[in-house]
């Protein structure tokens, strides 16, 4: 109990208390539900809740509690043909003396960002040993998708704008996310490779016949 009553006046310490605690129920309900959820239904009912509440938490984490309580944000620009698929905006670029970040909020943020991913792993391990193929397919969509984001703020985190304005800031990165478009565009090139393959094979076999 006088552990809770701490957490709970760090949490007042905050900057954002309201945002902060968003933040980390994000984290939490999907771990809690992932150990606990078989209790209020089957498989589909817990993968298909886990990966809202994931993918929620993603947006709101990327989107408003990154940009509030440590003033940074990113976002992947798969059409970008730099080094970088990656944009930054961060209190780098503007006058830093009027960029005030609550310790608090600092501290519970990156430790949520960085915990999050690793205790999944943990449960792919588990499931791995267990052999418990169908969660195993849960745990690496969740890990993936946490780990990403935790990933593109670190990046932010460690940018440094250049002179020449770019986004990016010239930072240039191992990951890249797969292009949908691309891939669309060269599955259409081998269906019509195919398509005209055997159009020439039957055109081929009819004037065989004559």
């Amino acid at each position: 109990m006088e552990q809770a009553r701490n957490f709970y006046n760090t949490i007042l310490k905050s900057s954002h208390p309201l945002l902060l605690t968003v933040h980390l129920a994000g984290k939490v309900v999907p771990i809690v539900f992932y150990i606990l959820g078989g209790i209020f239904g089957g498989f589909t009912v817990q993968f298909i809740v886990i990966i809202l509440l994931v993918a929620f938490d993603f947006y709101i984490t990327k989107n408003i509690s990154g940009r509030k309580l440590v003033q940074l944000r990113w976002w992947y620009d798969s059409t970008d043909k730099t080094n970088s698929n990656f944009i930054f905006e961060s209190f780098k670029q503007y006058d830093t003396s009027l960029a005030v970040i609550n310790p608090i909020d600092n501290k519970l943020f990156w430790w949520s960002m960085y915990l999050t991913p690793v205790i999944w792993f943990i449960f792919g391990i588990m499931c791995l040993l267990r052999l418990k193929l169908f969660y195993l397919i849960l745990v690496i969509a969740v890990t993936f998708l946490t780990g990403c984001n935790t990933y593109g703020f670190r990046l932010c985190d460690r940018w440094e704008p250049n002179s020449n304005g770019s986004n990016d800031g010239g930072f240039t990165t191992w990951f890249q996310l797969p292009n949908m478009l691309d891939n669309l565009s060269n599955v259409g090139r081998v269906q019509t490779f195919f398509q005209n393959f055997g159009r020439g094979g039957n055109n081929s076999n009819a004037e065989a016949s004559v």
